[in-house]
């Protein structure tokens, strides 16, 4: 953020962006073309970012041919990145007329390639990439704020608690209603990544109460979910089945999030040992969803409901494929781990539960991630006693979390998801 804008933003009460960090994490395709045109752009992006208006005009050397095949052959290598590479190709070449708006959409595409292939780090990059090119628009300040806190780490997660801070402030400067939303609820799974669940749930309820007195019958729906996922965390059962049918009451019948809800309420049944009803909600979903994150969830939960459910094959394929999903996906290995840990548990393999349960707590504390980090040192201790978790159970077919269940796997069998195509060709 340009030195006059900032201080523009104090005399209003915007809270400052964090500093901007070194470009190199954008090396993380291991494809030449791809890496050296993403850590150039990027590069440049920041720099003029932080240069003010006035003397950008002349910021960058006139751009040769070297620079303009690299951006052919990253465009070849990755279609998708062609268009936006081709708007920051003439932020380079005219820096002084470039539209900070223009530059923030580019950088925003950029983001959405790279999230959707894998490619966090860089995808983070991007994301506040954005929110330094337009400063004035709190949607990348929210978007940056939501990758930061995905990264983890004390770092990234006092990088988001300032982004999202930044987007409320913008937001309601701007009387952005749906942007105050997603400010509130992302401030809220901040601080339950923390372990500061009272200031959680608060935030969590601001937004739902906020959300439904204005009609925004979606954002209600997903500030709904992450109370129930708080309530579920903190064991009001209750309660986290009243906000678990308040968020499918609310949330569209295509949600992209619907899958994310089965995978919350199978992990609510598995808390009481319901392993069918929830290996109901979540077998073979993680094949419809396109968030590798999410699928990686979805598979270790598949995994520990099979196993609960004597259901061998079905244990070992969610198993394999969980697995794989957690050494590439920093963001659910975690969580992926600790299921696979719980499953190991009831099948009495008590090396492999303490060897998961390490997996999971080293990435919970590169991550700052309270809550995993819990479970996973319970579950070492589990391991140690060699404590077997109580039987398979089903629930009676009137209770409330029983019928939410049935509700839900009906909305999921007739879900489907949006199809887009992301990707790099090889």
């Amino acid at each position: 953020m340009p030195p006059k804008q900032a201080r523009a933003g104090r005399r209003h009460g915007i809270p400052p962006a964090p500093p901007q960090r070194l470009p190199f994490g954008a090396l993380e395709s291991r494809k030449d073309p791809i890496d050296l045109a993403l850590w150039q752009t990027l590069r440049c992006v920041l720099l003029w970012s932080r240069t003010p208006p006035h003397r950008r005009a002349r910021l960058f050397r006139r751009v040769g041919a070297p620079v303009r095949a690299r951006i052919a052959a990253a465009a070849d290598a990755a279609p998708l990145l062609a268009d936006p590479l081709a708007v920051l190709l003439r932020l380079q070449e005219e820096p002084g007329a470039a539209d900070p708006a223009t530059v923030a959409v580019a950088c925003d595409r950029v983001y959405d390639w790279a999230e959707r292939t894998g490619l966090t780090v860089t995808a983070t990059h991007f994301a506040e990439a954005s929110a330094y090119a337009e400063p004035t628009n709190p949607r990348w300040a929210i978007r940056a704020g939501y990758m930061t806190r995905a990264k983890g780490g004390h770092e990234m997660l006092g990088r988001s608690e300032a982004w999202h801070a930044r987007g409320y402030a913008l937001a309601v400067r701007d009387k952005d209603r749906d942007m105050v939303l997603r400010a509130l609820t992302g401030s809220g799974a901040l601080m339950k990544d923390r372990g500061e669940y009272g200031a959680a749930w608060r935030l969590y309820v601001r937004a739902a109460r906020r959300a439904v007195r204005t009609g925004r019958k979606r954002r209600a729906a997903v500030a709904f979910h992450y109370s129930f996922a708080l309530a579920v965390e903190t064991g009001h059962v209750r309660v986290a089945v009243r906000e678990a049918t308040e968020a499918l009451r609310y949330y569209p019948l295509h949600d992209e999030r619907l899958p994310a809800l089965a995978h919350d309420v199978a992990y609510l049944l598995m808390r009481s040992h319901h392993y069918a009803a929830a290996l109901r909600l979540v077998d073979g979903l993680a094949h419809r969803v396109g968030n590798l994150a999410v699928m990686g969830s979805i598979l270790g939960m598949t995994a520990r409901a099979a196993a609960g459910a004597a259901r061998d094959r079905v244990y070992r394929e969610a198993a394999e494929m969980a697995l794989n999903v957690a050494e590439i996906n920093d963001e659910c290995a975690g969580s992926v781990y600790v299921q696979l840990a719980e499953a190991a548990r009831v099948q009495r393999r008590w090396g492999a539960v303490a060897e998961l349960a390490g997996r999971a707590l080293e990435v919970a504390r590169r991550r700052a991630d309270v809550e995993v980090e819990e479970l996973a040192v319970e579950l070492l201790e589990q391991a140690e006693r060699q404590e077997v978790p109580p039987p398979a159970s089903d629930p009676p077919p009137d209770a409330p979390v029983a019928v939410l269940a049935r509700r839900l796997a009906a909305r999921i069998r007739r879900w489907r998801r949006h199809k887009r195509g992301a990707g790099i060709q090889v």
